[in-house]
């Protein structure tokens, strides 16, 4: 019950998924939820909590009642039929999970250091996908307390809520970011077209819930004319929401807002302006960093050995020239300009309300 629970609330939040092959929408299967959804399933905290405490208790002194619950025993006979399943015995299940068999938990319980090994063991186990090896399992929780576990290489991985890849390439972020946008986007659809509600009102809202979950860690993108326009389609759409149709005054019928009008009627700075100013902002944040600073010298490094055949790809160095061309600087030495705070913050508010037709 509690993952069916779950699921409904996840499948709430990620929304549907367009089928490849038909072309059909259609629910997130269980799978694509988990994997979607990074975080321990409603099961894992269960079991690490309930782990947690039993430390607790089995740390108590014998004068303590919650102690003398768990260790004693009830007086009389056990009615017939087959008996129901203890606390005590969900705690032994779950340490069976995590590679612990011994019976006599209580005393592991007293290595504090070790139980919550076991303690992390338990909420992790989804991730690792490991249930089914109780060998690989042992490993793992060897590693939790503090012993070297071997090195893997990866094709990608999340750091900070980004997925990295091995390659360098954002197009997996960015179009993650614009998913899960539109998640945020169908979870208050039912707000931003409510007639309760002004529509400056509806603005704060996408500002608030649903553009910070699409423009996180947008410092960092490097942005092609293909996905500026990818963001643009997706905030016209939220846009369209919030401000309804229009009527046509030739024929009366009404039709949706055109992207003109749609921009004269949203005053703020769009969706690519913003990127623009945050990743000017950041890229003046690490040209004034020291050269110990691990961004700088990724900033000002050259890689070795031969370049690829092909035309190059767009560094994230080139879309900080092309914004500053946009906002009237054509000198390449950027990095100086940098060092002068009030100028570059000029460069960054320009970059914000630069108008482009």
């Amino acid at each position: 019950m509690l993952k069916v629970f779950e699921n409904k609330v996840l499948r709430k939040i990620f929304g549907a998924k367009q089928d490849e092959v038909t072309g059909e929408w259609r629910k997130l299967h269980k799978a694509e939820l988990h994997a979607l959804y990074s975080s321990p399933d409603i099961i894992r905290s269960i079991k690490s909590r309930r782990l947690r405490w039993a430390g607790h208790v089995a740390r108590m002194g014998e004068s303590r009642n919650a102690y003398r619950m768990l260790v004693g025993r009830p007086e009389g006979k056990i009615p017939l039929g087959r008996p129901r399943r203890r606390w005590e015995d969900n705690i032994k299940m779950d340490l069976r999970e995590v590679g612990y068999d011994d019976r006599d938990w209580i005393n592991l319980a007293q290595d504090r250091d070790r139980w919550r090994a076991y303690v992390r063991a338990a909420m992790n186990l989804r991730k690792c996908n490991l249930a089914q090896d109780r060998d690989r399992w042992r490993v793992y929780v060897r590693a939790a307390m503090n012993l070297r576990l071997p090195k893997k290489l990866v094709e990608k991985f999340k750091y900070l809520g980004a997925t990295v890849t091995n390659i360098n390439d954002t197009r997996e972020e960015i179009k993650r970011r614009i998913n899960m946008g539109n998640a945020c986007y169908y979870s208050v659809e039912k707000l931003l077209s409510s007639s309760l509600l002004s529509k400056n009102l509806k603005v704060r809202i996408y500002k608030t819930v649903i553009l910070p979950v699409v423009l996180y860690g947008c410092e960092t993108w490097t942005l092609t004319l293909r996905e500026e326009h990818r963001f643009r389609v997706f905030e016209n759409k939220v846009l369209r929401k919030i401000f309804g149709a229009k009527r046509d005054e030739v024929t009366g019928e009404w039709r949706k807002l055109h992207n003109t009008e749609l921009h004269a009627l949203y005053s703020s700075p769009d969706i690519i302006r913003n990127i623009k100013s945050r990743r000017l902002r950041w890229a003046g944040h690490v040209a004034r960093m020291g050269e110990s600073r691990n961004a700088y010298r990724v900033l000002v490094g050259r890689l070795e050995g031969k370049r690829l055949l092909g035309r190059p790809r767009r560094r994230w160095e080139d879309n900080i020239k092309m914004d500053l061309r946009e906002v009237g600087y054509d000198d390449r030495d950027w990095i100086n300009l940098a060092q002068d705070r009030d100028r570059w913050r000029a460069y960054v508010r320009a970059a914000m309300n630069l108008r482009v037709p």
